[in-house]
């Protein structure tokens, strides 16, 4: 017998090492298959932020060339106010993208194709048009109608010579429809940031996540968790070196907030493009993830015979630990109502003549705990009374709860009803020193009721009926007490 419980042993012993070498494969795996989506998604994040940068960048130049085939027509003109340019620059902002248009003399004074007049002559995007330069402006505060904008500038000649400049306005809004929102079915956003931070340009929807024009990149992310070996200290000087890069960031405290952050320059501005993404969106489209799948669950499969047949080979254990609970009261830890009857007999059919004690005890008012504590007060009043009466009595006393606040104790071996009686009433003295947290310090008393064997019966139910007659006596008598069964209709 003790060798095949050896085998059993190492055999489950066999099982478990197998299991766990299972486990720690598979979970090596996944953590490759997840490194490799982290890596794809971050080379596929960069691709296309540099797609974006190449996008933007181009749209500008065809505005620009644009802006300038009107700049040299205007030059041929002997008077850069003539009724003609005038008439060309109100249809560019008409019939364009351009939000307004301006067409600036040397002096700096701009007209505005609403008719407004308004000296630039300090503006950088003007001094930088006159010396040539075609010129894209930080965002402005215009003061011809208080809106925030960028300007294209472009130089106007004539015979080679600059007479002034034309300027195309774009609310800051217009730099973010020049980016993609077709990448990733449209579940991240485009920022455009200068090297300090600041945004100029955001395609997404402020409300939803909190962020918006004029907002500093990094003040926004500084209380994120970066999951990446970059710091932001380190983004701040790839901004500051026009360096492409990628972070991983988490905004809230789980793993589902998690985003990518891939940035690249724009080539104009020493601006910044960013591209944010969350994670779970980037790695979406992986369909090589399904190839893992089978190889996952024959895994799994085999993982599953296995703790079959571990079961099957364990099941006498558990059959014996089942048997065990079957005769357990499983709230007090005592025996139940079935075993308890069943011990007693026994007891009392090998030893007939052996005398002992049989009581009964319940809790007083215990319906009134129930109801004004709870149910679950009145089970740990249970819980504790029944760890009580099997620390009190010998192991080979029979204690079980046989129904609701109603337990049974027989006594084994009392020659002595008197030390019988003496050591009872020490343990109602014993319960009713008892205090429970739960019913704010409280103490419960219990009404006990005796009878002795073989002189009130030699069996469970007479006992049990002789003990309950007396058990009666004492709750008629004002409970938290006990009474002694008399044969001669007395109770004691």
């Amino acid at each position: 017998m003790k060798k095949k419980k050896n085998i059993s042993t190492h055999y489950v012993s066999a099982i478990i090492i197998f299991i766990c070498a299972v486990v720690i494969s598979l979970g090596v795996f996944l953590l490759y298959v997840q490194k490799s989506i982290d890596t794809n998604s971050q080379k596929t994040m960069t691709s296309n932020v540099a797609k974006q940068s190449d996008h933007a960048l181009s749209i500008l130049n065809i505005h620009y060339g644009f802006l300038n085939s009107i700049a040299d027509k205007m030059g041929d003109s002997s008077d850069i106010l003539s009724d003609e340019n005038i008439e060309l620059l109100v249809s560019l902002a008409a019939n364009t993208d351009f939000e307004r248009t301006a067409l600036i003399e040397a002096d700096g004074t701009a007209y505005y194709d609403n008719g407004a007049i308004k000296n630039v002559a300090q503006r950088k995007y003007f001094l930088e048009a006159m010396k040539g330069q075609a010129t894209l402006s930080d965002p402005l505060d215009s003061s011809i109608d208080q809106e925030t904008r960028v300007i294209l500038c472009v130089p106007v000649r004539c015979n080679d010579r600059i007479i002034g400049a034309l300027g195309g306005f774009y609310n800051v809004t217009a730099l973010s429809q020049m980016l993609f929102n077709d990448i990733f079915d449209d579940a991240g956003y485009s920022l455009i940031v200068t090297k300090e931070g600041e945004i100029i340009a955001y395609d997404g929807e402020p409300s939803y996540h909190k962020i918006t024009y004029g907002d500093n990149f990094f003040d926004f992310y500084k209380d994120r968790t970066l999951l990446s070996k970059n710091s932001l200290v380190n983004v701040k000087k790839d901004f500051s070196a026009g360096n492409d890069g990628l972070i991983k960031i988490r905004t809230d405290s789980n793993k589902k907030s998690d985003q990518y952050i891939a940035y690249t320059r724009l080539g104009m501005n020493d601006w910044m493009i960013c591209y944010v993404i969350p994670v779970s969106d980037a790695q979406s489209s992986y369909s090589f993830i399904k190839s893992y799948e089978g190889i996952f669950m024959s895994v799994f499969f085999i993982l599953v015979l296995l703790l079959v047949f571990y079961i099957i080979h364990n099941n006498h254990i558990r059959n014996e630990e089942l048997r065990r609970d079957a005769q357990t009261d499983g709230l007090t830890g005592v025996l139940n109502k079935r075993t308890t009857e069943a011990r007693i007999n026994e007891i009392l059919e090998q030893r007939p003549h052996e005398k002992g004690t049989f009581i009964i005890l319940d809790v007083d008012k215990f319906k009134e705990v129930n109801d004004h504590y709870g149910h679950a007060v009145g089970d740990i009043v249970l819980s504790t009374l029944g760890q009580t009466l099997r620390n009190y009595f010998r192991e080979n006393d029979i204690i079980g709860r046989i129904g609701g606040d109603e337990f049974v104790i027989y006594m084994c071996k009392t020659e002595s009803k008197e030390r019988a009686v003496t050591r009872i009433q020490a343990l109602a003295d014993t319960i009713k020193n008892l205090s429970f947290a739960e019913m704010n310090g409280q103490h419960v008393t219990i009404s006990i009721g005796i009878s002795f064997a073989p002189e009130h019966g030699t069996c469970y139910m007479d006992l049990y009926k002789n003990a309950d007659t007396a058990l009666y006596e004492t709750k008629q008598n004002g409970r938290d007490g006990y009474f002694l069964f008399q044969k001669q209709d007395s109770i004691i």
